[in-house]
């Protein structure tokens, strides 16, 4: 006979994580702490594994707790998907949203007007930045929902992802001596793209040099048509004046990257929620591989 998990056993879960301890998670619920405990324990029996251990009043999460974790955010937000899809009242309220510089964010901003348009009593404050500062900021309570890049590993907060393959852009005009280091533009480091510009290089055995750091991928476009150097776009951030660099040229393919949607299921309102079901809709009909 099939075992069923009771969502409220994975809200709990998540929330302890999420807001980092049983009693903020308790008061966030409007359970008490040892209800909380109880339910932890119950996932764990169905689960037949430990998933958190404790230490007075400290907690760590074990392998089986990290690896539920993506999981059960997928189950919550397609719980709350349907909730909210079939809710009748209006929504309101204020949502902090982040969207990447680092990723052409015109189809979200265009998802994003859409569904404040339908919910005139929401009120929504936007954020730009590079990815790395999207999930930081997310993590520190300054926004309440993001998409951004996921890196490799586990990463907080991700309740969902799709995958993207960036490719090389060079100037129309862009030639190259394949003996000669490839000057890249790219953003600061920590970042994705640089990663797989410098791994898929060294692969290949062709050297490189950076010629230009740009936090904001408008730099990084700038610079491209200016013919400074090769980067790593995708088909959404390709402008007039640019052209994809070709593998008989001395370009390797570059590794497939993720962006994600992040936000922390207990801290999120119900307009929260309708604007998460509204942006993952966007992103699966946004073409191949969910983007434009």
């Amino acid at each position: 006979m099939a075992r069923n998990i009771p969502t409220d056993l994975l809200r709990s879960f998540v929330t302890v994580v999420d807001l980092g301890g049983f009693t903020r998670a308790a008061e966030a619920l409007g359970r008490t702490q040892p209800a909380i405990s109880l339910q932890i324990r119950r996932l764990e029996d169905l689960l037949q594994t430990k998933l958190i251990r404790t230490s007075g009043r400290q907690f760590a999460l074990t392998d089986d707790g990290v690896a539920l974790g993506p999981y059960a955010r997928q189950m919550l937000r397609l719980n709350d998907d349907i909730l909210a899809h079939f809710a009748e009242a209006a929504l309101s309220g204020w949502i902090r949203v982040g969207v990447p510089t680092d990723f052409s964010h015109t189809f979200l901003l265009d998802a994003i007007a859409d569904f404040a348009a339908r919910h005139p009593d929401v009120r929504i404050e936007l954020e730009s930045l590079l990815s790395k500062d999207l999930r930081e900021a997310l993590a520190a309570d300054r926004l309440d929902i993001c998409t951004a890049i996921v890196p490799d590993g586990d990463v907080p907060y991700l309740v969902e992802s799709t995958a993207v393959t960036p490719f090389w852009v060079v100037r129309d005009t862009f030639q190259t001596d394949r003996k000669a280091p490839l000057p890249i533009v790219r953003h600061p480091d920590p970042c994705e793209y640089a990663a797989r510009m410098r791994n898929a290089l060294r692969v290949s055995g062709r050297g490189w040099r950076t010629a230009l750091v740009s936090r904001d991928v408008s730099g990084l476009q700038t610079a491209v048509r200016a013919g400074l150097g090769a980067t790593a776009l995708t088909p959404a951030t390709l402008l007039p004046g640019m052209r994809v660099a070709r593998e008989d040229e001395g370009f390797p393919p570059l590794a497939p990257l993720r962006i994600g949607l992040f936000y922390k299921h207990a801290a999120l309102s119900k307009a929260g929620h309708g604007l998460a079901q509204h942006l993952m809709e966007h992103i699966r009909k946004s073409g191949q591989n969910g983007f434009p």
